[in-house]
């Protein structure tokens, strides 16, 4: 289950962290390599591997259940729908117009460079995470993005459905497989893109939702010739026009 939801329109924090992200952590290089290590120091060789688990994940699940770390993980999701709406704004991304208003395609590795130098800042040194190990700490902060961006998509964002970010923008649907970059330099899950619409202040008309919905099927088959260089090409003038992410 994912550690977010989408409630109203708004991606929310379901108050706890579910172990099966953690779970998959440990199977990677990094997380592998800690777990070995924390092994080492538990006496009885059959049972430290399941009580090294325990002992690295059980004083982030505590934390995360209790203030303030509770009231900073829910903050996150205003942060990341910000760094949303800050990407949508990079030069040479794929856009169009609807009722006079951007529409706008930003590749998900875009989002994501743009959020993580904030969400460590915030939260790494945070008391309520001193007794977190610190390699747990890293996959922490970087699972939270996952998750809300999982969350996003999971809501199936449309015209009608749209969810808000920040400055009145708000997705209006998610691509998975499209690869943009070479996941080496974005991480293996921000392949795709962001479908995101500065929504006027002024509802939209039935009649101008399926236009909008259109436009999005418009965007997404106008890219289907682009080649890898052009693609990455597009996201390197993307990060190039953008001013630097801060901490806020």
């Amino acid at each position: 289950m994912s550690w977010f939801t989408v409630k109203r329109g708004r991606l929310a924090y379901r108050g706890r962290l579910s172990r099966d992200s953690y779970i998959a952590w440990l199977k990677t290089s990094d997380g592998a390599a800690r777990l070995h290590a924390s092994a080492s120091a538990f006496r009885f060789r059959a049972l430290a591997p399941a009580r090294a688990r325990r002992a690295l994940w059980r004083p982030l699940e505590l934390a995360a259940r209790t203030e303030p770390l509770r009231t900073a993980i829910q903050k996150e999701a205003a942060h990341f729908g910000a760094a949303m709406a800050e990407a949508s704004y990079a030069p040479g991304l794929p856009r169009t117009h609807i009722a006079l208003h951007r529409l706008m395609l930003v590749p998900r590795a875009l989002v994501a460079a743009r959020a993580r130098t904030g969400v460590r800042q915030r939260l790494w040194n945070l008391p309520a995470l001193a007794a977190v190990d610190e390699s747990v700490r890293a996959f922490f902060c970087e699972q939270l993005l996952i998750e809300m961006d999982r969350a996003l998509e999971e809501a199936k964002p449309s015209a009608a459905r749209a969810v808000a970010a920040a400055e009145g923008w708000s997705c209006v649907a998610a691509d998975r497989p499209y690869i943009w970059v070479d996941p080496l330099w974005s991480g293996a899950h921000w392949a795709g893109h962001l479908f995101m619409y500065e929504f006027p202040r002024v509802a939209l008309s039935r009649a101008q939702r399926k236009e909008l919905d259109g436009a999005v099927a418009q965007l997404q088959q106008s890219i289907g010739s682009l080649s890898r260089l052009q693609r990455e090409a597009l996201v390197r003038t993307a990060v190039g026009g953008l001013t630097p992410a801060s901490a806020r």
